[in-house]
């Protein structure tokens, strides 16, 4: 006999296993989660997972879209239940968890607003990813140096600074800062990106708006895919960092103003497996009743608006 959490723990160690980084918090209701797997390119969400627990035994299915590995699982037994007190222990250790990750969230948020206070305001379009993008700023800033601790190949910790970057402050929907996108001018040899966030910060629901507020908003990813929309269609536009978050975004937007006419930009992800940028875009649009727009081309807005300028 197995409990509720035992289950999930014998599908998250399957899933290693195989060779797939579970997510940290696996939801088990019987419905297609896609999540990011670590290592992968920061906001991609190439990793995907079912699990169900109902029925005589629990079953589920992961798969990692890049790699091609995917599996059934199966648990050993069926699901036993809780005695009172074995619940009120459950739920107390989900209760500090959460603590925990609130402590965490908000610590992450002080540092943000730290470096906020030591960085400057960045006008105009000299860095070289404004450059590269064919973007201005908005709402951007400029730090000297961008912090980072890592464990290097044999485990040890280590320092890491990146110079020039640009911070892209990440806000809920009543204007708190909760975290920051760090833009790199070049992708980082130590890190292996070009973009990072705070360590243990909060993502879910934030996002960089773009603009004043307008009749209708656009609600994208990427900062320069926001840029560029906000450029041509001058709306405000609010953006989410990954598909993963844009559902989340266009709900908070949504319970703030039932009335909000909301448009969904997305990724055009043609070329990997299942499209994940215009699938979480899609469903984002269903959930808000919003409308659904989508470049011409593999990739984004902003990869779209470039290409007209060059031909």
């Amino acid at each position: 006999m197995n409990t509720t959490y035992q289950i999930i723990d014998a599908f998250s160690a399957a899933m290693l296993e195989a060779g797939i980084q579970p997510p940290n918090n696996i939801v088990a209701d019987g419905s297609l989660k896609r999540f990011h797997i670590a290592g992968h390119k920061i906001g991609s969400l190439n990793g995907a997972y079912k699990l169900n627990l109902e029925g005589l035994k629990p079953a589920g299915y992961f798969e990692d879209f890049k790699s091609g590995i995917k599996a059934n699982w199966k648990a050993d037994g069926p699901i036993k239940t809780l005695t009172p007190a074995e619940r009120q222990q459950h739920a107390a250790a989900r209760q500090q968890r959460q603590q925990e990750q609130d402590q965490r969230h908000q610590q992450a948020a002080n540092a943000a607003q730290r470096l906020l206070d030591i960085a400057k305001p960045f006008i105009g379009n000299n860095h070289p990813y404004l450059l590269k993008k064919r973007v201005d700023s908005h709402g951007l800033y400029l730090l000297k140096i961008w912090p980072k601790r890592i464990k290097n190949d044999v485990g040890q910790w280590q320092s890491v600074v990146v110079k020039n970057v640009l911070l892209v402050p990440l806000i809920d929907i009543n204007g708190k800062l909760w975290n920051l996108q760090a833009i790199f001018p070049e992708p980082s040899q130590e890190l292996g990106r070009d973009k990072d966030f705070l360590a243990g910060g909060r993502l879910g629901g934030l996002f960089h708006v773009i603009g004043k507020a307008t009749d209708a908003v656009i609600i994208c990813e990427g900062y320069a895919t926001g840029a560029s929309l906000h450029t041509s269609t001058e709306m405000q536009v609010f953006c989410a960092m990954s598909a993963g978050n844009l559902q989340a975004v266009a709900q908070a937007i949504r319970n703030a103003d039932r009335n909000k006419k909301i448009i969904i930009c997305a990724d055009n992800d043609e070329k990997t497996p299942g499209n994940p940028g215009l699938t979480a875009a899609r469903k984002a649009a269903q959930c808000v009743g919003g409308a659904l727009a989508v470049p011409p081309i593999a990739g984004d807005f902003n990869d779209y608006a470039n290409m007209e300028v060059l031909q």
